[in-house]
């Protein structure tokens, strides 16, 4: 069984428009399925999913959840990969005046 947070090796076995999906060997031997959601490969723009990931290779990816019932995993490839990863300072930073500015502009 896989837990959330958890580190694991995943080997990627199609690459679809929205993903990858993987296969993941967990501690029983049984083998699980996974999606790496092309959200969970960059923060950045991702034009092509190949650039980042390849059939038949294997990658560590982070565990995010894990759905038991379905014996399904989703991934995050950028969780572990500290430069796929937006900077704080590199996000839009709210404003307690809100469109107070433009108001004033357009007086």
């Amino acid at each position: 069984m896989v837990e959330k947070g958890q580190k694991i090796i995943a080997k990627v076995t199609a690459i679809v428009n929205y993903g990858a999906f993987c296969e993941i060997i967990n501690d029983d031997d049984q083998p699980m399925k996974g999606l790496i959601h092309i959200s969970e490969i960059s923060d950045f723009y991702v034009k092509s999913i190949s650039d980042f990931l390849e059939t038949g290779k294997e990658y560590e990816v982070e565990v995010i959840d894990f759905l038991e019932d379905k014996n399904q995993v989703k991934l995050s490839f950028k969780s572990l990969r500290p430069e796929l990863l937006k900077s704080d300072d590199s996000k839009i930073q709210e404003t307690t005046n809100g469109f107070d500015n433009l108001k004033n502009s357009i007086k």
